[in-house]
C-alpha cells in the first residue's frame, strides 16, 4: 500500500480507531461483559422476539425496488425457501458481528446506546441505529464486508449513504460513521458521513412514492429490467408473483388474516 493511500486511511479513521485501539490493547483476554448495564442490552437483543417488519419502510432497503418495498410493507411471504445451512450461518455470522462490535463501543464508552429505535411516522419509517454517541452527536453504523479493498479505494457505498441518512433524518443527528470489517481478516476502517441536504431530499423524495403508493392503493411500475424478466429480476424473492399483481388491493387479498396491516399503516418494528 502506498504511503498517500495509509495517510488517507489514518485520516478518515480518526473517531472510533484511536479509541478503540487503546481499549483492544488493554483487554488481550477478548471481549466480555462485566458491566450489568451492557449485560442488560445484550440480553434483551439475544432473547427478544423476531421483529415484525411489516407495517412500515425501512433505512436499509431504500435503494431497492420501491415495488419490492411496497411488498415487504404489507408483509407479502416470498416462496418457502429450501434449507440452507450456510445461509443462516451467514445471517448468524453478520448478527454477532454487530453484537461484538457493540459490546466493545458499550465498554470502551466510545458509544452511548445500541440499537437505538427511530421513527418518521409522517413517511411511514421505522428503524434501528446500531449506535449513538449521544454526547458527541453521532451514530455508529457496521458493515461487513468481501469487498475490502474495494471499499478503501471507493469510501461508503451509495447503499449506504442512503441508509445512515435516512437514520440521520428521522434522529435528527447530523454525522453519522460507518465501520466497514473486513469478514476474512478482521482489519476495519471507518468513514465520516455528514449530513448532506440533497441525498435527505432524495430521501424523502423516494419516501414519498413509497408512501403515495400505500394512499392510493396504486403500486410503483415495475422496473424495467423486471418488465423483460432480466437482471435483478432473476434474483427477487417475489418474481413468480409480482407482475401478476395489478394494485395494492390484491397483495393484501394474498396475504393471511394474522399478517395484514391496516391500509394506512402502522409502523410495527425497527431496521
Amino acid at each position: 500500500m502506498s504511503l498517500k493511500k495509509h495517510i488517507k486511511i489514518a485520516k478518515q479513521n480518526t473517531i472510533i480507531t484511536p479509541r478503540l485501539y487503546g481499549w483492544l490493547n488493554q483487554h488481550s483476554d477478548g471481549v466480555k461483559v462485566h458491566d450489568p448495564e451492557i449485560m442488560e442490552k445484550v440480553t434483551r437483543i439475544l432473547t427478544g422476539p423476531e421483529k415484525d417488519r411489516s407495517g412500515s419502510f425501512h433505512p436499509s432497503q431504500l435503494y431497492q425496488c420501491p415495488r419490492l418495498q411496497v411488498f415487504e410493507f404489507y408483509g407479502l411471504p416470498g416462496p418457502s425457501k429450501a434449507y440452507n445451512p450456510t445461509l443462516q450461518n451467514l445471517f448468524n455470522d453478520g448478527h454477532f458481528r454487530h453484537l461484538r462490535w457493540q459490546i466493545m463501543l458499550l465498554s470502551a464508552g466510545i458509544i452511548s446506546d445500541i440499537e437505538v429505535s427511530i421513527a418518521s411516522p409522517e413517511f411511514r419509517l421505522t428503524g434501528s441505529m446500531d449506535g449513538v454517541n449521544r454526547e458527541e452527536g453521532w451514530m455508529f453504523e457496521l458493515k461487513g464486508t468481501s469487498q475490502y479493498s474495494s471499499v478503501l479505494s471507493k469510501g461508503v457505498m451509495p447503499a449506504h449513504v442512503k441508509q445512515v441518512h435516512a437514520y440521520l433524518h428521522a434522529s435528527g443527528l447530523d454525522k453519522a460513521v460507518v465501520v466497514y470489517e473486513c469478514k476474512s481478516s478482521q482489519q476495519w476502517t471507518e468513514f465520516e458521513v455528514s449530513k448532506d441536504p440533497e441525498i435527505i431530499a432524495e430521501i424523502e423524495g423516494i419516501l414519498t412514492v413509497l408512501n403515495r403508493a400505500i394512499d392510493t392503493d396504486v403500486l410503483p411500475e415495475p422496473l424495467d429490467d423486471c418488465k423483460n424478466r432480466k437482471g435483478a429480476f432473476l434474483r427477487c424473492k417475489y418474481a413468480s408473483s409480482c407482475l401478476g399483481f395489478n394494485n395494492a388491493s390484491e397483495v393484501r387479498a394474498e396475504l393471511p388474516a394474522s399478517r395484514r396491516v391496516a391500509e394506512a399503516g402502522t409502523p410495527t418494528s425497527g431496521d
